[in-house]
């Protein structure tokens, strides 16, 4: 049996269609061109040295993957969902896949949450433990980012379907208190959180941001 003593991976769903948004959303930029996926990537590696560990980003993608794998750091993983287009499901297996067996659990995050800063994802990091389940909490609302022990990854695998990822394991686990909130409200403003996600274009500009090609 392989020893499991790594630190947890770190892994972002990137390889959702865009279909609200008129185009992918990992070619969502910020108005001074730093792409949101580097962004994204970039917080979850600075979380992994913030704690002292050695980072393993992975970070999953699907459409337009020969532009958005150049916006992903060369220190993270890129792992391609060719099935994206059959819902989030694909992307959580496809990454979950990819975490290494001797790693302590994996921290799960969304591309489109952009106010999720560094520290959440440390704090989760913090959290992740072979047995453990954890879920970062926004002034008591469950959000991401995720993190699952080693020994729910199987069951995370199994219980992934369509658009709801891991809505039902975690439902599941909540209802007999194994499911460990973390809360992450105060590393924000008052009145911001880290729920607010980007769907549309309208969206996307209250946030400074615009789809690359796109006009601002």
């Amino acid at each position: 049996m392989e020893q499991v003593n790594e630190a947890p991976s770190l892994l972002l769903l990137a390889a959702g269609s865009g279909t609200r948004m008129g185009g992918p959303k990992a070619l969502l930029r910020y108005v001074d061109g730093t792409a949101l996926l580097t962004a994204q990537v970039e917080r979850m590696l600075t979380a992994a040295v913030m704690r002292g560990l050695d980072p393993d980003v992975i970070v999953v993608l699907g459409p337009a993957l020969a532009q958005t794998s150049r916006l992903v750091p060369r220190s993270a993983r890129v792992v391609e969902n060719p099935d994206y287009r059959q819902g989030l499901s694909t992307s959580l297996r496809a990454g979950l896949s990819a975490v290494p067996n001797t790693a302590a659990g994996v921290v799960i995050s969304l591309l489109d949450l952009p106010d999720v800063p560094a520290e959440a994802h440390a704090r989760l990091l913090d959290a992740t433990a072979p047995e453990s389940i954890a879920r970062a909490h926004w002034n008591s609302v469950p959000g991401h980012p995720v993190a699952l022990g080693r020994e729910h990854i199987v069951e995370g695998l199994a219980s992934a379907a369509g658009d709801e990822g891991l809505r039902a394991m975690l439902k599941r686990h909540s209802g007999s208190g194994g499911v460990n909130g973390v809360e992450c409200a105060d590393l924000l403003p008052p009145g911001s959180d880290g729920l607010v996600d980007v769907d549309t274009p309208e969206a996307a500009a209250q946030f400074g941001l615009h789809l690359e090609g796109a006009h601002s």
